[in-house]
């Protein structure tokens, strides 16, 4: 049982909520002795409703009562509720110039900023907060000023389509009410590439791109607050005051995300580094084994785990391999809201973080490889993706896409080559999978003839890095220039094509269907 108190559209928050299958009751006030009587799961309260806005409003513009009249009512309804399993509707905030020309008198924005100080500890939906993530107008014209109503149309729908206000509260309620009942979400798992920073933390350019995580930046400390993807690094810091452990999973050379995974000292407070995290798993073995670890270090279920990964890949391997993980799907701007309002994200009791502090992965575990640990349940993993990596020489139309591999892979390169030789026969390889098509990410190419073959360079999108693709797509082309020298020149970034070579000469992975071209196509 769910039970609303407040009379501010709680009728048709109780409509939603009802299509989710929840019994729910609606009381216009609030009264101790009816709300018992219902035994409730979850009271939804809003205190700060007509009453106490009425009283606010009119001590603000002159018309009677006191200015703190409003919120005494607030603090009355509030010591009545606090018995129940209580959740708060936050304060609906005027919107600017909602007051006319003269804007909102002083004194009813001290009301409302005393009201929201009435709420800090406590558990609370910040509803219009909600609506403005949601792209849903307050409403200041036809209901007035803050009413705390989302702006509707001609018969009273929403102008983003019927309930759909109303659908965004009620998942937030549920999502507290998912809190009531378990099981919680204990530690987040997060990928850094394109996830966390913008790019590849292994790409040259990563200062430029992402100066918040640069001291020798020449950009100064705003303004690279202000480009950094801060939303995620705000949810995350979000769930860890909640008591949420916090873990990085991340595909890199563990010594390159150390050196290079560090704010900013004056941006410490505002972003993430490889200090915000409880536990820090840096390899290229596969993250469902990590996740895995990561649920002893800190003596948690796999169910309690959260993964966020921008790869659909990396998902779809931990949902096969560690079973029970929560894995987030869509975009990465989708998180941050999941973060906030999604289901299990609210400890219904503030806790500690989980078995950890933030920092302790400097004691001796951090960024381990386990490339052989889960080998197996792996190789099955791939071989149910219907992997199909297609190898033939290119032609013009591939030159700008050739050019684009050679200047931004990093991590599967075998030389760092950038220059193609005149003469050179260059290879390209296609990848797809049941999943989706991933075009052309591989180019290699080759100069001499006879015994002075050799392969000049190998440069293979990250994209596909977990697929373990690499190694066959050498074979596959070195089948096509048989005895060529290959040898491998350690760079900065490439520490992923470690074992690349001897991969390479196992011939094509068993998990793969490989198609090689004899003539350009």
């Amino acid at each position: 049982m769910i039970v609303l108190v407040g009379r501010c559209g709680l009728e048709r928050l109780a409509k939603a909520l009802r299509s989710s299958g929840e019994v729910v009751a609606v009381l216009p006030g609030t009264n101790p002795g009816a709300i018992e009587a219902l035994h409730p799961e979850l009271v939804y309260a809003d205190i700060f409703d007509r009453e106490w806005m009425r009283a606010s409003w009119n001590a603000a513009l002159g018309g009677g009562g006191a200015p703190t009249e409003g919120l005494a009512l607030a603090r009355a309804e509030l010591a009545a509720l606090e018995r129940f399993p209580l959740v708060l509707r936050g304060v609906r905030w005027p919107p600017a110039g909602s007051g006319g020309l003269e804007g909102i008198p002083l004194t009813a924005m001290t009301a409302w900023s005393a009201a929201e100080t009435l709420l800090q500890g406590r558990r609370v939906i910040d509803v219009a907060g909600l609506w403005a993530r949601h792209g849903i107008v307050q409403d200041a014209v036809r209901f007035g000023v803050g009413h705390g109503e989302p702006e509707l149309g001609e018969r009273g729908e929403s102008r983003l389509g019927a309930g759909q206000a109303d659908r965004v509260e009620a998942a937030a309620v549920l999502a507290w009410l998912a809190s009531r009942r378990g099981p919680l979400i204990k530690a987040i798992v997060v990928d850094l590439d394109d996830t966390l920073i913008h790019g590849e933390i292994a790409a040259p350019d990563f200062a430029r791109v992402n100066p918040a995580w640069s001291t020798e930046s020449a950009i100064d400390a705003d303004t690279a607050f202000w480009a950094a993807p801060r939303g995620l690094h705000d949810a995350l810091r979000v769930c860890r005051s909640r008591g949420i452990a916090l873990a990085l999973c991340s595909r890199n050379d563990p010594a390159l995300v150390r050196a290079r995974f560090r704010l900013r000292p004056e941006l410490r407070e505002d972003l993430c580094d490889l200090d915000s995290f409880d536990v820090v798993e840096v390899g290229f073995g596969p993250k469902s084994a990590a996740c895995r670890r990561i649920a002893r270090r800190l003596g948690v279920a796999l169910d309690s785990l959260t993964f966020l990964d921008d790869s659909p890949v990396e998902r779809a391997e931990v949902e096969a391999n560690a079973p029970g993980v929560r894995v987030l799907g869509g975009d990465v701007a989708g998180f941050r809201e999941t973060l906030l309002t999604g289901p299990g994200f609210f400890p219904w009791a503030r806790t500690e973080a989980a078995g950890l502090r933030a920092g302790s992965w400097r004691s001796g575990s951090e960024a381990l490889d386990a490339a052989a640990a889960g080998d197996a349940a792996l190789t099955d993993f791939l071989g149910s993706l219907e992997l199909v990596v297609e190898v033939r020489r290119a032609t013009e139309a591939d030159a700008s896409r050739i050019e684009e591999l050679l200047l931004r892979t990093h991590q599967l390169r075998l030389t760092g080559l950038v220059t193609i030789d005149p003469g050179a026969r260059v290879y390209v390889a296609h990848v797809r999978d049941r999943l989706t098509a991933h075009g052309l990410v591989a180019v290699g190419w080759f100069s001499g003839e006879g015994s002075a073959r050799r392969l000049g360079e190998l440069a293979v999108s990250c994209r596909v890095l977990p697929h373990r693709v690499a190694g066959s797509i050498l074979a596959l082309m070195l089948e096509e220039e048989p005895g060529a020298l290959v040898e491998r020149v350690e760079t900065v970034e490439n520490a992923a094509s470690a074992g690349l070579v001897e991969e390479s000469s196992r011939g094509p992975a068993s998990w793969i269907r490989a198609i090689v071209h004899r003539s350009p196509c």
